[in-house]
């Protein structure tokens, strides 16, 4: 396990848009967000600091869906032993997850705010937020609600997008407390994202 603030960084981009990829004997973590997050990407290349390979570079990423290349700015940490560890639990069979101990790894409001600004964005008709959690089995989305409310007191519930697709709904009563739970871990280029 990595040492604070590096562990609260890599559990809430681990939830978000970072993912492990081994490479040798060891992993190592792929920071990779559209071109218009440059300035969050810098950011999180400088919390990261301590273990990171090569800074932020573009790059054009070919898109199956929309048959079109986007920008994107990425980077990668060193490949170490120590994030064998986060491999161990967020990883199953190759493919990314919410580890059992989920509420024990997202204790922090630094993971909690990288998380969200990952994944998560406010509502344009009400004052609500919403994590995006699709990429996640119920089970999961269930796992990563408890750990909210048990370690930071939000109340949230699970809203079906489509199928078995499910986001993370926090309503505009709770809103104001995440944002404010978060808002001292927020860089101002990631500040519309809050109330």
């Amino acid at each position: 396990m990595l040492p604070e603030p590096l562990h609260a960084v890599v559990v809430g981009t681990l939830l978000g848009d970072a993912c492990l990829e081994q490479n040798g004997r060891w992993w190592r973590l792929r920071i990779d967000h559209r071109i218009e997050d440059v300035e969050y990407v810098r950011w999180k290349y400088k919390m990261l600091l301590p273990i990171v390979a090569n800074p932020p570079r573009q790059i054009l990423v070919w898109d199956q869906r929309t048959r079109r290349y986007y920008g994107h700015v990425r980077f990668d940490t060193r490949s170490i032993p120590e994030l064998g560890w986060y491999a161990e639990r967020f990883y199953v069979n190759g493919c990314k997850g919410v580890p059992h101990d989920i509420r024990r790894l997202l204790s922090s409001p630094l993971a909690l705010a990288v998380w969200y600004m990952d994944d998560g964005h406010r509502r344009r008709d009400c004052r609500a937020l919403r994590l995006n959690t699709q990429a996640f089995g119920f089970e999961e989305v269930e796992r990563l609600i408890e750990a909210l409310e048990g370690n930071f007191g939000i109340e949230a519930r699970p809203h079906r997008v489509s199928g078995n697709q499910w986001v993370i709904y926090i309503p505009a009563k709770e809103a104001p407390r995440f944002c404010d739970l978060i808002r001292q871990h927020i860089p101002p280029e990631m500040g519309y994202k809050l109330l």
